[in-house]
């Protein structure tokens, strides 16, 4: 018969102890967790554990405009509200005269409208351009005075949205609970002061003047919305109109296109 030490024993002790303090503290957190749990009512899962492709779980870059920041502006135009944001090209935008066709269409990172996905609600927007950007999104069709906030996601979103999102999305949020009515205008100019001393000389050579000033290209802009709720809030009715009328501004006048 082999003979224990007693500090053998007393590990053996030691460990039986401990695995009947484990044993007990699990029943009684189970116990705990069971009392507990008897008035359990709903489970909210916000996180899943289902392995995606990393394409589709990556984070992208979004901008936002909200309709506060909209009101600050003061800008009328959905093209111009864009075209504050440094990532965002208004192609065919207001101030573009040359193959213009007096549509407007978002190119992200300047990689095109048509790798530009355009959004209403989440919905794809219908086409509305001509031209050169035929089959794309014209966002005059999209009343400033109805966007409640603009999502800009400018990094590649192809593998959720197609080929149409390399460049990135844009979507408009719109107000569809929007009720009264309300009417904007805005007027603006352009005035230069025929300052560039090269022109000018090269003018004088050639026997040409053009005025000392040049004050044109008026932009005259009126839009109007009317909304009303019903079904106690359940449906809304709205329509909207604008109008923009912007003069020329002829080369000729301007001393450096002279």
């Amino acid at each position: 018969m082999t003979k224990i030490s007693p500090n053998m024993q007393r590990a053996v002790r030691l460990a039986i102890a401990g695995v009947a303090a484990a044993a007990a503290g699990s029943g009684a957190f189970a116990q705990t967790a069971s009392v507990a749990n008897t008035g359990l009512e709903e489970i909210i899962v916000t996180g899943s554990r289902i392995q995606q492709s990393p394409n589709s779980v990556s984070v992208a870059p979004i901008a936002t405009i909200t309709s506060e920041d909209i009101k600050k502006t003061g800008l009328v135009r959905v093209e111009d509200l864009l075209n504050n944001m440094p990532q965002v090209i208004a192609e065919n935008g207001s101030g573009q005269s040359i193959s213009s066709d007096g549509t407007a269409t978002v190119s992200l990172r300047g990689l095109g409208s048509f790798r530009t996905l355009v959004l209403i609600n989440g919905h794809r927007m219908q086409p509305g351009a001509s031209g050169f950007n035929a089959g794309t999104a014209d966002i005059n069709q999209i009343p400033a005075s109805m966007i409640e906030r603009v999502d800009v996601l400018t990094g590649g979103a192809s593998a959720t949205y197609g080929a149409d999102a390399v460049a990135g999305v844009v979507n408009f949020i719109m107000n569809t609970h929007f009720e009264g009515v309300k009417i904007d205008f805005d007027y603006g100019f352009n005035s230069y002061g025929q300052k560039s001393d090269f022109a000018q000389d090269a003018l004088t050579r050639k026997g040409l003047t053009v005025p000392d000033s040049f004050t044109g290209g008026q932009n005259r802009n009126w839009s109007f919305a009317a909304g009303s709720n019903f079904a106690d809030g359940r449906g809304n009715a709205s329509v909207y109109a604008t109008y923009l009328n912007t003069s020329a501004v002829p080369g000729y006048a301007l001393d450096y296109a002279a």
